[in-house]
């Protein structure tokens, strides 16, 4: 029998893939939002958000603690010493690995699967979301697929997180060999048909100020592996032009050794008034609208969409004769 639990902190991205977490042996009553995060008291899909200030500790035994930053947050303080069970996403994602398990593999063996890069032009540009939604196509239509999210809470969606050791003081050149071994080990143990790795933060700086570490996990990812199909997702536009979206691309070519063959339009409107400032402002759009249709450009949140990208997707890998297994 599963048990109940609340989800802290959530936010409005994370309510919009509720749909696709994937919790085992527990169930989500709840989702507790940070103080005034101004988000309605039901989402759509009729589940409780409770700001964490009015939680009542009565209502709940276990909670889901799913970043980092929040462990030592003063409700999880407070959580602690009411009895309650605290469950930490570090204690629940796939990539809770040992470093050793990696000595099985070779630096010189190769991936043998197609991979899919899920690629963003900034953060918060519907890229985990996109992975869930491509993962979800894929095994409706029969294939067995390993997803590396770029999420530090991919596991609760029943995902890869991308792995820690991205994250730490470590030579760049041990990253990147660490991280080739990582996917193939991936590979070796769960023989997926497909690999999708969703690739963290963005691919380039906005500016001086605002530099997302300037696209070096980018380059450290698409110097592990090759991307045979990339998906780039986009800040919100109206009027985006083929020339602009082809130049991006040769920008990824020799930069990043990619090609971008699908572009996602976002829901994630950057304020440009806001780039001198310390910290961006990014609005979620209620609805997508754009002045005219461009090649390559989709919202991958429309089935429709999806399926177009799907098709274009399989086509492209299954011309390829070598590893080809579609």
């Amino acid at each position: 029998m599963k048990s109940d639990a609340l989800l802290f902190p959530c936010d409005v991205e994370l309510l919009s893939m509720i749909k696709y977490i994937d919790l085992g042996e527990y169930t989500i009553k709840g989702l507790v939002v940070l103080e005034n995060s101004n988000i309605s008291s039901v989402d759509e899909m009729g589940m409780p958000i409770i700001d964490v200030a009015d939680v009542e500790y009565d209502a709940f035994d276990n909670v889901i603690v799913i970043e980092p930053e929040f462990y030592r947050h003063s409700f999880i303080e407070n959580s602690i010493k009411k009895g309650k069970n605290v469950i930490y996403i570090k204690q629940k994602g796939k990539e809770d690995f040992d470093l050793k398990q990696l000595d099985s593999v070779s630096e010189e063996q190769q991936i043998s699967v197609p991979v899919v890069f899920v690629a963003g032009t900034a953060p918060y540009t519907e890229k985990f979301h996109v992975q869930l939604a491509l993962r979800k196509h894929l095994l409706d239509n029969g294939y067995k697929v390993s997803v590396i999210g770029s999420k530090t809470y991919s596991g609760l969606f029943g995902l890869h997180s991308f792995p820690f050791f991205m994250y730490e003081n470590m030579d760049n050149i041990q990253k990147i060999i660490l991280f080739k071994k990582y996917v193939k080990y991936i590979e070796m143990i769960e023989q997926p048909d497909l690999i999708i790795i969703g690739i963290p933060g963005a691919i380039m700086a906005i500016n001086k100020k605002h530099h997302f570490d300037f696209g070096i996990t980018a380059y450290m990812v698409s110097q592990a592996v090759a991307g045979d199909y990339v998906i780039m997702s986009m800040l919100y536009g109206k009027k985006y032009t083929t020339e602009q979206l082809e130049e991006l691309s040769r920008v990824c070519k020799y930069r990043l050794n990619f090609e971008v063959d699908s572009f996602h339009l976002s829901n994630a409107w950057l304020d440009p008034s806001t780039l001198k400032d310390d910290r961006l402002k990014i609005i979620k759009m209620g609805k997508k609208e754009y002045d005219q249709k461009v090649d390559k450009l989709y919202d991958l949140m429309n089935p429709d969409d999806m399926d177009k990208v799907y098709e274009d997707m399989i086509a492209k890998l299954s011309s390829y004769n070598v590893n080809q297994i579609f």
